[in-house]
């Protein structure tokens, strides 16, 4: 039974037929030119909340995949036509205007319509003051000029809006085709999940402005020249002042201004990356944090980035408040000076030539101040993105294995598959390659990457890395190797010796700089069912999605082989304890798994692929005696190296491998090709003979092992690991129901939630609150009260000032008035929007700041349920639109509100017989805002929800690159992300259809209502009904004017500002996530300072659960750890051992019972007093990046540097930092991928160290680390932590078995608790686990166990 990848991903993204099919295709031309196609949606948003079902399907030509094709092929004639210097800004530039050519006519029409309305006015007012019967004429060319510019305006917007949603399509998904091809060795190529996601969020957002008014920079001074023709006709040489002062005043003012504000964006994006990535660090390794008593340290860089941030914003800030400004005092000023002007070289003026000359002024004013600086603060700010985004996407990639026929190699030996001679690779090298490079799946019959030290003679103009000879890190020197096929290789050695590189070389990740890398096939052909290699990592990635996806991984779904992986790797029976068997959702990183489960998965997926070469880079480590010997017997040797493949193994288990054929690296180099033995002797005692001798017994008896699970968040959290005897009788039914409601409720917990309805009104209230109080709200409210009745009581005065005689126009007393109020309009302007965008950004600055704390000081249950990618959507793009997109969208909604009241209250007050026409199109108007409202915000909060997938899928897929790309997984992810792309932009086309609905009708009522003044107004002059003043039809019909684009545009700020404030919800929400138990207490300063002076443990029945809805984790657990002693927590994978750990620190509350340390109950003290009193190096090594080595081991700066090098030194890591560039000031990649596993914990180990508590938590400690450096480590910290009390969680019996008590745990509960020789003799749990470990192992380790008593008892 087979269906394929593309097939199954159809399925859970939902099949596009049960969509409604896409509202614009099938809408009729009628339909398009009325927008009447998207009503059919929002009538539906009308009856009931929106869901996504609900969508209609996007065309083709908006869909992730066309765009992303369409902007490769764009970029790629650019490199084609300048490849020394490609330009992607040309590029798109020139396909803006040419795809959307048609647009160009469209503004021109409208352009010069809006010129000839305001003559039109002029020669209209003027039939009022003469008795002329052209009134009519006039009226009519008034109303059709109006649908001229009506629906240009309209369709315009939906076009240029439409192709700024395209263009960002295309950038999102370009970025994260790139991320996954970026080089894994290059240092600037290693880009941060955080700059990665800036970019994919707040960058691209910067094409839908840039769209919009590109075209204005053409036609609006073109306008403009036109407007100065008219001006001077009807004025004389004044207009030409005003023109003056607009275009050479205000405009290159402005153009300062955007220039300013570029750089100021340039500089605010880069501290947003460098925050969010600090957001991301923390947010990966919350456990790490709490343990170590960080938050506030994290806190304080958090909030010190966000200091810079809002210090950039406020003064990006300052520059828009005085472009605000200007745009709204321009055509009162501008009109002024023309008029006084006219008034000083002896003209006189008149209503006709005031209100004529005053809407040309609204026309050029709007166009010149507000288009062209929008157009410019564009086009400023989509540069600086496509720039980031260009830089981002010619960083170098991964390379290309250069795939030819080697002519009579093959022939050689036909059963090698892969030939490695005189290979070596460093670390910072890499060449460049083809940006959009697609990745072949033809394979020839020999691969091969030829000599690259003769690529570097001839091809040096193609080398991006600037990196010189003497400056490359070594990884592998002069590795001359082959491997068979049916032949198992164990790649063996110490920490940080190679072998995870020599891995990554093979599948390609880690570069050749010199020598041979060939791939060979002998079969002459490629058979399609299978891949080359396979490949799994020493970190068991697994992806958000079912056990069955991470496994087939996009490969077709072979029931029968897809079986035998299953029951080979051990996970037939956890699937019998998940409620949905292999369909469960194992949530992001796999969290609802144990480490067991992730690292049987990982191995599952790698020889799934049924490939020729099957890479498992320290598989065992992770399991169980039993687990780990059926996988190797049934898995490794059964499914592959039986099956004739060729199977490479790094491994520490080196029970496993004496009769294996073994390759010995030390320093990057082999040392030793051949037997185990011959392995220990050539490795001058850096292997422990003590494992040669017990590695007799393999298969038929097991070792014990070790545990490695790198990115185990929730060791016991949910779901216990799979183990034969660990689940018997009669509590296999009560395990088997209580972890499948885990599974569930796991996956329940994990979703995101989506409010429908109104935003709350303490949503509003809260965020008046952030920005200050009520009263503030109310001061900022008269503000803009008083500054709209300054501009109307000023236009008022120009219109007084007409009527009065010519003679008496050049008075001081009008002319002091106006200048007076042109001045006091200017200074307002400039107050408002001051004030209003500073207190905006002090609200956004509080709101995070009080998320940043809630989420830091969130219980760990939290990060367990929320994927990363969506607490860095909060911190990056929600925050990133109460930043920039708020602030703005409620100033302009403020303004324009009081705009439109001011010219209706003008309009009714001026025109009474306007009153007749309120009452339909008020009703029109209620209608329509209602409908577009309820919808558009049900829109905005699903394109908000949308958006999270994508960041999530971004962030997951950085993760698991390496496993992805070796497993030749691209295509897969691609479609999963173009799945996940497309239903954002679903959601977000909707809601631009929606807002051109709305807004088409809103200016079609005042175009409505102006008609009906225009013709009204005549009517009744002409039939003598009424007196028409020409002063007061000028300045309403002029008001209505300028209302024309300004009412839909209040409208639609008006929902989009209710859109906007879904964002500032979902800060909200995360700021009010119930913290843990407080950091500090009272009882904290009347502790003994140096508590614990002991380390004595008391337990008393102890019950834990990890939340209070999932069944318990600890059982009534009571033990007694006497202080300065060494206690081995034991037991199969969860048991309950990592439970222990995180109930001692208070990562879990106990549910009944208590933990004393010295006597004092750890309920009652602060978590950081408590915390910082204990040790500890935890099971997952984990490293902050953007901070030195010496920072990751002392983050507060409390130790002297020859502290810092005698805890490396201790760790056995002081020769490793040494030869770093800067030592110990050396900074940490992301991750910490500079180390291997090894070595991270090994520099966890120097962190604990240092402390010198009194109680050190070992949690699988030495889990991937080699045996004689473990027995090192544990010298190391006899010496280090010799008085202290020791509490080990291992896998491991042979660490823990010369401790002095054995704590085994079983299914939450103490099953024994005593020393090791006396529980030996009891022959109860821990007995039965020794003896699992094979006769020759069980028999040392009893011997160890028993000696160490008697040794005792000498003493």
């Amino acid at each position: 039974m087979k269906s394929s990848s593309q097939d199954s991903l159809s399925e859970q993204r939902h099949e596009p037929s049960q969509r409604p099919p896409n509202m614009m295709a099938s809408a009729s031309r009628l339909s398009r030119l009325l927008f009447r196609w998207p009503y059919p949606l929002l009538k539906l948003g009308l009856e009931r909340p929106l869901e996504d079902s609900d969508l209609p399907e996007i065309l083709r030509q908006d869909t992730s995949r066309y765009n992303r094709e369409y902007l490769q092929a764009l970029w790629q004639r650019e490199r084609e036509r300048n490849p020394r210097n490609p330009s992607l800004h040309r590029a798109m530039l020139i396909d803006f205007f040419r795809s959307i050519w048609y647009v160009q006519p469209l503004l021109a029409a409208a352009a010069t319509a809006k010129i000839v309305q305001a003559v039109v006015l002029g020669r209209l007012i003027e039939t009022f003051e003469a008795d002329d019967d052209r009134g009519y004429l006039w009226a009519g060319l008034l109303v059709a000029c109006g649908v001229v510019i009506l629906f240009e305006h309209h369709h315009v917007f939906f076009v240029t809006w439409r192709k700024g949603m395209q263009l960002r399509i295309s950038c999102v998904a370009a970025i994260y085709d790139k991320s996954l091809r970026l080089s894994s060795t290059h240092q600037d190529t290693t880009q941060s999940t955080g700059k990665i996601m800036n970019l994919a969020s707040n960058d691209v957002e910067r094409f839908l402005l840039a769209a919009l008014f590109i075209s204005h920079l053409i036609w609006s001074p073109l306008q403009s020249i036109a407007i100065l023709v008219v001006g001077w006709l009807q004025v004389g040489p004044s207009f030409a002042a005003g023109f003056g002062l607009l275009v050479f005043g205000f405009v290159p003012f402005q153009f300062y201004l955007s220039n300013r504000f570029a750089f100021f964006r340039s500089k605010i994006a880069a501290i947003t990356d460098s925050r969010v990535n600090f957001v991301s660090q923390a947010v990966h390794g919350a456990r790490v944090m709490k343990m170590s008593g960080y938050e506030w340290r994290f806190l304080d860089r958090i909030a010190n980035w966000r200091a810079q941030e809002v210090d950039q914003i406020q003064r990006a800030n300052r520059l828009k408040a005085w472009n605000e400004a200007l745009f709204f005092a321009a055509n009162v000023v501008i009109s002024l000076v023309i008029f006084l002007v006219h008034v000083f070289i002896g003209g006189t003026l008149t209503a006709g030539k005031v209100f004529t000359v005053f809407t040309l002024i609204n026309i050029m004013q709007l166009e010149m101040t507000k288009h062209v600086s929008l157009g410019v603060m564009g086009v400023s700010e989509v540069y600086v993105s496509i720039t980031r985004i260009q830089k981002f996407l010619q960083f170098p990639e991964r390379p290309s294995l250069q795939r030819k026929q080697a002519s009579g190699e093959s022939e050689k030996d036909d059963e090698i598959v892969i030939s490695m001679s005189h290979v070596d690779c460093y670390w910072n090298h890499v060449q460049e390659l083809s940006t959009f490079d697609d990745e072949s799946d033809s394979r020839p019959n020999t691969t091969q990457v030829e000599d690259s030290n003769q690529d570097l003679k001839s091809h040096d103009d193609r080398e991006t890395d600037s990196v010189t000879s003497s400056d490359l890190i070594p990884a592998l020197s002069g590795i001359t190797l082959d491997l068979r096929r049916g032949q198992l290789t164990c790649i063996i050695g110490a920490v940080g010796c190679g072998k995870s590189a020599l891995l990554q070389a093979i599948v390609g990740e880690l570069p050749v700089y010199r020598g041979k890398l060939r791939y060979h096939d002998t079969e002459g052909h490629v058979d399609e069912k299978k891949e080359k290699i396979a490949y799994a990592s020493q970190d068991p990635w697994i992806m958000d999605g079912t056990v069955r996806e991470n496994i087939t991984l996009g490969r077709p779904f072979d029931e029968q082989w897809y079986n035998k992986v299953v029951d080979a790797c051990g996970l037939r029976f956890d699937f019998e304890l998940f409620r949905n068997g292999d369909q469960t959702i194992v949530g992001d990183r796999g969290i609802q798994c144990s480490g067991g489960q992730r690292a049987r998965i990982g191995l599952a997926r790698a020889i799934y692929r049924d490939a020729d070469v099957l890479i498992a880079d320290d598989p065992l480590s992770a399991v169980d005696a039993k687990v780990g010997r059926q996988i190797f017997r049934e898995a490794l040797m059964g499914l592959c190296v039986n099956q004739g493949k060729c199977v490479v193994l790094a491994t520490h288990q080196h029970q496993y491998v004496h009769e294996q054929r073994c390759v010995l690296l030390v320093n990057g180099q082999i040392e030793c090709v051949g037997s185990y033995s011959e392995c220990v002797d050539a490795a001058g005692g850096k292997l422990s003979a003590h494992v040669a001798n017990d590695a007799v017994d393999v298969l038929d008896t097991r070792e014990e092992h070790t545990v490695q699970s790198p990115v185990d968040e929730t060791k016991d959290n949910l779901i216990i690991d799979s183990d034969r005897n660990e689940v018997q009788d009669g509590n296999a039914n009560l395990a088997q129901n209580a972890n499948r409601d885990n599974v569930d409720e796991a996956a329940e917990d994990s979703r995101e939630a989506k409010v429908s309805g109104v935003v709350e009104w303490s949503t509003y209230l809260n965020y008046i609150r952030a920005m200050g109080g009520l009263w503030v709200a109310l001061v900022l409210l008269s503000v803009f009260c008083a500054t709209q009745g300054l501009v109307l009581w000023t236009v008022a005065t120009m219109g007084r000032w007409a009527e009065r005689p010519s003679e008496e126009q050049s008075s001081w007393d009008i002319l002091g008035l106006v200048i007076g109020q042109g001045c006091l309009v200017i200074i307002f302007a400039v107050f408002r929007a001051m004030l209003s965008f500073r207190l905006t950004i002090n609200a956004s600055k509080k709101l995070h700041d009080t998320m940043a704390q809630a989420v830091l000081r969130a219980p760990i249950s939290f990060f367990d349920t929320n994927p990363l990618g969506r607490i860095l959507n909060r911190f990056s793009a929600d925050v990133g639109s109460n930043d920039d997109l708020l602030p703005q969208t409620l100033f302009d909604f403020t303004v324009i509100l009081f705009i439109v009241v001011g010219a209706l209250s003008t309009t009714v007050a001026s025109l009474p017989f306007a009153l007749l026409a309120v009452p339909p199109l008020l009703y029109y108007f209620i209608m329509v805002r209602r409908v577009f409202v309820t919808s558009s915000r049900e829109l905005k909060r699903l394109e908000g929800l949308a958006r999270s997938p994508i960041y999530a899928m971004m962030s997951e897929s950085l993760c698991g690159v390496a496993t992805i790309r070796a497993n030749s997984a691209l295509q897969y992810f691609t479609l999963k992300f173009e799945a996940v792309h497309d239903s954002h932009t679903r959601a977000f086309f909707s809601f631009i259809a929606s807002s051109r609905w709305v807004g088409f009708r809103m200016d079609s009522l005042v175009f409505m209502l102006m008609s009906l003044v225009s013709f009204l107004s005549v009517l009744f002059q002409t039939e003598g009904w009424f007196t028409i003043d020409p002063a007061i039809l000028g300045l309403s019909i002029s008001m209505l004017l300028q209302l024309a684009g300004m009412f839909q545009w209040c409208i639609r700020q008006s929902a989009e500002v209710v859109n906007q404030m879904v964002s500032v919800e979902r800060v909200l929400s995360f700021g009010k996530i119930e913290p843990e138990a407080p950091l500090e207490l009272e009882n904290d300063e009347t502790l003994d300072p140096s508590w614990p002076s002991h380390g004595a443990v008391e337990v008393r029945e102890l019950s834990v659960r990890y939340r209070p809805s999932l069944p318990l984790a600890l059982d009534r657990a009571t033990f007694s750890v006497p202080n300065g002693s060494r206690v081995g927590v034991v037991g199969r994978t969860g048991s309950g051992k990592s439970t222990v750990v995180q109930t001692l620190f208070r990562l879990l509350e106990a549910d009944k019972g208590s933990i004393e340390i010295d006597n004092v109950n750890i309920a009652n003290i602060g978590l950081h007093r408590l915390r910082t009193s204990i040790s500890v190096i935890p099971q997952v090594p984990t490293l902050f990046s953007g901070c030195t080595v010496r920072e990751n081991l002392d983050l507060f700066n409390i130790h002297t540097d020859e502290a810092i090098h005698k805890a490396l030194q201790d760790a056995h890591m002081s020769d490793v930092i040494s030869e770093l560039p800067k030592g110990i000031h050396s900074p940490v990649s992301e991750g910490g991928s500079n180390f291997s596993v090894g070595q991270r914990q090994l520099l966890c180990l120097a962190r604990a160290i240092l402390s010198k508590n009194k109680l050190l938590i070992l949690d699988e400690a030495t889990a991937s680390v080699d045996r004689r450096t473990d027995q090192m480590l544990h010298e190391s910290l006899h010496e280090s932590f010799g008085d202290a009390t020791i509490i080990a969680v291992a896998h491991r019996l042979d660490t823990v078995i010369e401790h002095d008590y054995i704590l085994v745990l079983g299914q939450g509960k103490v099953l024994e608790f005593g020393s090791p020789a006396d529980l030996l003799r009891s022959g109860g749990a821990f007995s039965k686990m020794v003896d699992d470990t094979g006769d020759i192992t069980s028999k040392d380790l009893r011997q160890r166990a028993f000696n160490r008593t008697a040794k005792d008892k000498a003493t």
